[in-house]
């Protein structure tokens, strides 16, 4: 096998990763422009994200299963060209509907490629260097995060001429991937009842099942505190600018793009139980010290532990010099940060390295629990389920947050810390023996 630097495979599956987050957070900094070009609101609006997510989420469960089946080949390029497509609709927008319907096409096309390119790197990688083509396929999804909102705010006037020049490189990208990746072998064909038949036998496995819980509460957990907090932070008593706010929510991102990388490297070298639980233990100590620098939160057991709710005159449930103990602590943490923004910045940017240290094992794992026939179905389940927590987070969320306040997010965030934990633990118990890698088809 060749090395990873010298080989072109790489080279659309990276690009299509950072392709996925891209075109989701584009439309985010240019919500303003589109209420005015699209004559419509800001509720449509962010119709337009959600009907972009769903199915990109749930095509996903089936999408890996199919490549099983039919090829990668044929499901990343079938991908790219309905992706195409929406990108090239989207500037004849006249109305909003019109923008939705590309919207979807768009995300539709997204969910036949993403769980299908981790298959790919699981197809042409060994299992000792998994670790760091997975990692890099991480770093690809972070700069795609951090670039997206960039590109879009640059671009918001000019966002059909944006849409135009991604349709234009999704075709270059069918090119590209069809000439570096037509050297691998494809499965000929199948039947509609061979693919339900591959996701049942799929699903039998357990480490399948337990790996897919792992991703849903990773990004169930991550996605809460991002979305909540930048709510949080804009209003009393912080008053925080939105400029100020993206920074502190995009900084994780930028970062991530190195720290997925390394990770991938760690992981290979200590292995897939280590490096994860090492990520988790760090976004989770994040956590615990955000509830101790925060300045306002509803008092309600068992958050009147926390010193910024101990404010109140209502002090009986913990010893004085505890009291003393712990607000000696907040004022140093406020001391050494200087202030609620540098608090969120360093903190936030803490945990999102933590969490890029998990997904390189656990992507790597989605392609090593099963035979390799299996690997498709298995990516997909992952996959949908990760996708799943992230669409589901802010709804379970939010009650929360509105009754006890932002703390309550981050305490309920860091109690996950612990299941996730076990849950890799579980996962990655069981020894998994060295797949075969797949042939490189004849010519």
């Amino acid at each position: 096998m060749r090395r990873p630097h010298l080989d072109f495979r790489f080279v659309p599956i990276y690009l299509a990763a950072a392709m996925g987050p891209f075109s989701g957070n584009i439309i985010l900094p240019m919500i303003s422009v589109l209420k005015n070009d699209l004559a419509t609101d800001v509720s449509l609006i962010m119709l337009s994200l959600t009907l972009f997510q769903v199915p990109f989420a749930l095509g996903q469960f089936f999408s890996g299963g199919l490549s099983d089946v039919y090829g990668r080949m044929k499901l990343i390029l079938a991908g790219f060209l309905l992706l195409a497509l929406g990108f090239a609709f989207t500037p004849f927008s006249t109305n909003i509907w019109f923008f939705i319907s590309s919207r979807i096409i768009q995300g539709l096309g997204l969910a036949l490629i993403s769980p299908v390119l981790i298959a790919l790197i699981g197809d042409l990688t060994e299992p000792q260097q998994r670790g760091r083509y997975m990692g890099f396929y991480s770093a690809a999804i972070q700069a795609g995060i951090a670039i997206g909102p960039f590109v879009g705010g640059v671009m918001a006037n000019q966002w059909r001429l944006l849409f135009m020049i991604m349709a234009v490189f999704s075709v270059i990208l069918t090119l590209c991937s069809w000439l570096c990746l037509r050297g691998i072998a494809v499965k000929e064909g199948g039947s509609l009842g061979e693919i339900a038949e591959n996701i049942r036998e799929t699903l039998r496995y357990r480490q399948v099942l337990i790996l897919g819980a792992t991703g849903f509460m990773v990004f169930f957990s991550y996605l809460a505190v991002i979305s909540l907090s930048s709510d949080a932070l804009s209003v009393f008593p912080y008053y925080i600018d939105s400029n100020s706010i993206g920074i502190i929510l995009s900084t994780s991102g930028v970062l991530g793009i190195f720290t997925s990388s390394l990770a991938g490297y760690l992981t290979d070298r200590f292995g897939k139980l280590k490096i994860p639980t090492l990520g988790m233990i760090i976004a989770g100590a994040a956590l615990i010290i955000m509830t101790l620098v925060t300045t306002y939160s509803e008092s309600a057991f068992p958050l009147a532990y926390i010193p910024n709710l101990l404010e109140t005159t209502n002090q009986s449930i913990i010893t004085d010099q505890a009291l003393l103990n712990l607000l000696s602590l907040q004022i140093l943490l406020r001391t050494l940060f200087g202030g609620i923004f540098w608090d969120f910045l360093v903190l936030m940017s803490i945990r999102g390295v933590g969490i890029s240290f998990v997904w390189p094992a656990l992507l790597a794992l989605s392609v090593e629990v099963v035979p390799p026939h299996r690997r498709g179905a298995s990516t997909s389940i992952f996959s949908g389920m990760r996708f799943l927590g992230y669409s589901l987070a802010p709804v379970a969320f939010t009650p929360v947050y509105l009754w006890m306040g932002l703390d309550a997010v981050f305490i309920l965030g860091a109690a996950l810390t612990p299941a996730i934990i076990v849950l890799i633990y579980l996962v990655t118990r069981k020894k998994i023996e060295k797949p075969e890698i797949y042939p490189k088809k004849e010519n």
